[in-house]
């Protein structure tokens, strides 16, 4: 029975995403972060390159990240309106939350106190990860709220 045919004889959907879906958006994080780590190997040992290599090759990570992106935006869609609350909510908390940690590291990089682990602020690999730290988090609160 195709996705029409159930909705006009009244039978309910469910507009959960599949485990495979979710597999298939999560795969999309983790070969951002596979690749993250290496464009950080090769930028970190191989010095001699010029300043548009080292760029282009630190922006690699930014291409998979725009598939999980995508990836995530679709799986939206097929969200329920409370399931779809709970995600909007989380992204949103994320999305600030990291906005304010980065501006507080450079304010204190700006004013001289450079933390050594962030001399340059959070770069690629630092916000997503924070930013799914975040998102994690706004998840169970958001689920937490809505039960």
């Amino acid at each position: 029975m195709n996705e029409s045919t159930r909705q006009e004889s009244g039978e309910s959907m469910d507009c959960r995403p599949t485990l495979r879906e979710q597999f298939k958006f999560n795969i999309w994080l983790a070969v951002t972060t596979a690749t993250y780590l290496v464009t950080l190997f090769l930028v970190q040992h191989f010095k001699e390159w010029s300043p548009l290599v080292q760029v282009s090759v630190t922006l690699l990570p930014v291409l998979p990240g725009m598939m999980y992106l995508g990836k995530g935006l679709r799986l939206l869609r097929q969200m329920d309106e409370l399931q779809r609350r709970i995600q909007l909510e989380a992204w949103f908390f994320a999305a600030i939350g990291t906005v304010i940690v980065s501006a507080v590291i450079n304010v204190f990089n700006a004013h001289g106190l450079v933390w050594e682990t962030f001399p340059h602020g959070l770069e690629i690999g630092g916000t997503y990860l924070l930013m799914f730290f975040l998102w994690t988090l706004g998840v169970a609160f958001s689920t937490r709220r809505y039960q």
